[in-house]
This record gives structure tokens, C-alpha cells and sequence, in this order.
């Protein structure tokens, strides 16, 4: 069942920022790919950062780590890391690992668009005393929830809902301020409201619209609604990766099907907040990819943890391939972090166990 990440709990705390630090995961994702082949010397000796591999179709695809066959070191025998360039021949490597994030999609609520005159691209003028109602009604459970809320000219809104007429949230409103609307995967909507945020959400989260009061005057409000949507991105992820590997592998075994224990050119996908894939992508990339492997959201939220206390508010500037290869403390904190995983970030879509990532008899391999 899909339901919406705890990163993206974590990140929403941040608001607006919330935006910039999204875009993040995928470099979070990459930078912990990498420290994880950091860690062995021997992977790293053959590690080629964000070639262009060709495929049989004569497509080049980029992919975040290539491992070739052959180990390159510097003249005082530290391992030699390089970057870039092409490779035609795929007999060459011996592995190649994508990364690939879905975060959440927010969009404007359809009815909250029409109800409204837009104020401007992003934003709607909402009038006092005008009543709108938020509603959830999962599939998969017969209760379903109303909400309204209305702005009064005191500078408040009220919430109510339908379903229980006790049911009473009102709050004195101000410029940039934000109401969320959360739904359980156990069906428990909860109202959070200006001084809370997802992160005092336990439970995990099925559903959720933003509330966003941009600005006040006395005519009303102007506001936006987003309903927060669990990554309908997916297909199209699940179709890239899996041509790639699909291409690659064509090119180097003159077919398509995967072959079963490869060890020869080993194709991986390293997923994050994978509560967003539906079972159809899922399937489409076990079905394509020899390596299906997560990076728990829990992970993922650490990372995050420790670069904003130890960087401060804005550590999301420093998550990158290259800070991790030149800022030793960032390097040094990615590493202890690993290192307290035991290295096994990497949890496999195929036994649920968590792996890192090894060499053995020059074949790449995920170990428990």
C-alpha cells in the first residue's frame, strides 16, 4: 500500500524550504550510494562517478556509479577515482548502480481552484465568512472525513467536521501561516496547526492537504491549498531504469532477460522513499534490474539530522558527490553514520534483508 514517506515528514517542517531540501534526497541518496563503495578500497579503485554507458540501441545512459573490471590507482597506491567520459564496450565493467528518488507531488486541490479567483500563479483570494470543505474518503475503509474551514475578519479560521459536531480547531491566522490536514493509514485524520508540524505525526501517513495563508487584508485571504500526492512519477522512473538495464545488458549478453545469480555485469537500482511506488513499478524493475535495493526512509532522515545540526539551517547546500569528496567533515560524518549500520544501508527488495555492498572474485555483490 502507498502511502507518503517519513522524509517527507522530516522535510516539511521546513515550509518553503521544504522545496529546496526535497530536491535534496537525491543527492542524500547518492552521497550515501557513494561513501557505501567508498568504503571498500577495491570497489573505489574501480569506480567511475556519472559515465555515459551505451546500449545496444546505440542510446547513452547516464548512470550515477559505474565499477569496471579493471582497478586504477594513484602513484602512491590510493585508489584513482574518475569521472565522466563514455564507455561503448560493457564487457569493460562489472556493475552499475542508479539511484533513483520519488518524492511527493504537491498540487493544487481541483475544487479549492475552482471555488476561488486566483490571485496570482500560485495563490487564490479567499473571501471572509466563505466556507470550504476538505474531504478524505479512502478506499479502503467505509468512515470517510469532512472538514470546513472558514475565515472570520477577526483574523481566525475555524475548522469543524461533519462527522462530529463537537469537533471544534480555530486559530488566530497571520501572514505565511499553514494548516495541515493528515490522514493514517489507519484512517485517524489529525489537524495540525501554525506552531506544528508532520513530525509530531507517529503514525504513518496515507494522506495530507496543505493549507498555505500567504497573506491577510481586510477583503480576506489569500491562500492555497495542496493535496500532497505519493509520487505518480513512478511509472515513468520504473520505465527509465529498467530500459537501462534492459539496453545495457542486451548490448554485452545479445538479450534481454535477466540472468538468473549474475555476477558477469551486475545492474542495480537504489531506491528511497519507496512508500511512494505502486506495485506495478515495483514489479516492472524486479522484473528488469538484477539489484533491487532501498535506503530506508529512517536512514535517509538521519543523514538529514546530522548535516542540519552539525552544518546548521543551511547544510542542504553541502549534500553533493562533490562535497562528500572534498569536506572532510562531511566525509567523516557520512562515514560514522555508515559505520554505525555496519555498512548495510541497503535493504533488498527481494528478501527484505538489509546488505553493503562488496567485491568478490571481481563480481559486484549485495551481503548481508
Amino acid at each position: 500500500m502507498t502511502h507518503l514517506s517519513d522524509v517527507f515528514k522530516y522535510i516539511s517542517h521546513f515550509r518553503h524550504a521544504g522545496h529546496q531540501i526535497g530536491r535534496k534526497v537525491g543527492d542524500m541518496l547518492e552521497v550515501l550510494t557513494y561513501a557505501a563503495l567508498a568504503n571498500n578500497n577495491d570497489l573505489l579503485a574501480r569506480l567511475l562517478i556519472e559515465p555515459k554507458l551505451f546500449g545496444f540501441t546505440g542510446a547513452g545512459h547516464k548512470v550515477e556509479f559505474t565499477i569496471l573490471k579493471e582497478p586504477n590507482y594513484n602513484t602512491d597506491g590510493s585508489p584513482k577515482i574518475r569521472k565522466g567520459g563514455e564507455i561503448d564496450d560493457p564487457s569493460e565493467i562489472i556493475g552499475f548502480i542508479e539511484c533513483k528518488k520519488v518524492g511527493v507531488e504537491q498540487t493544487v486541490n481541483g475544487k479549492f481552484k475552482n471555488s476561488f479567483v486566483r490571485h496570482n500563479n500560485k495563490s487564490y483570494k479567499i473571501p471572509y465568512q466563505c466556507p470550504f470543505t476538505i474531504s478524505f474518503a479512502p478506499r479502503d475503509f467505509e468512515e470517510s472525513h469532512s472538514f470546513s474551514f472558514v475565515f472570520n475578519q477577526n483574523k481566525t479560521i475555524v475548522i469543524t467536521k461533519a462527522q462530529d459536531n463537537s469537533f471544534r480547531f480555530e486559530e488566530t491566522i497571520k501572514d505565511n501561516h499553514r494548516i495541515i490536514f493528515a490522514l493514517s493509514t489507519s484512517n485517524q485524520p489529525t489537524i495540525f496547526g501554525n506552531n506544528s508540524s508532520l513530525r509530531d505525526f507517529p503514525q504513518t501517513l496515507k494522506n495530507c492537504k496543505i493549507l498555505e495563508v500567504i497573506s491577510i487584508d481586510e477583503s480576506g485571504v489569500i491562500a492555497l491549498l495542496n493535496d500532497c500526492l505519493s509520487g505518480p512519477q513512478t511509472p515513468e522512473k520504473a520505465k527509465q531504469s529498467s530500459f537501462v538495464a534492459l539496453d545495457v545488458r542486451k548490448k554485452r549478453f545479445n538479450s534481454f532477460d535477466r540472468r538468473l545469480l549474475e555476477t558477469e555485469m551486475v545492474s542495480a537500482l537504489v531506491l528511497t522513499e519507496v512508500s511512494h511506488w505502486e506495485e506495478k513499478s515495483l514489479k516492472m524493475i524486479t522484473s528488469c534490474i538484477d539489484k533491487n535495493m532501498v535506503v530506508d526512509d529512517s536512514i535517509i532522515v538521519e543523514s538529514f539530522e546530522l548535516f542540519e545540526n552539525h552544518f546548521g539551517s543551511d547544510f542542504y547546500d553541502l549534500i553533493t558527490k562533490e562535497s562528500f569528496e572534498n569536506n572532510n567533515e562531511i566525509r567523516s560524518l557520512t562515514m560514522k553514520l555508515l559505520a554505525s549500520k555496519e555498512n548495510k544501508i541497503f535493504r533488498d527488495i527481494e528478501d527484505n534483508v538489509l546488505k553493503k555492498i562488496s567485491l568478490n572474485n571481481n563480481s559486484l555483490i549485495f551481503i548481508s
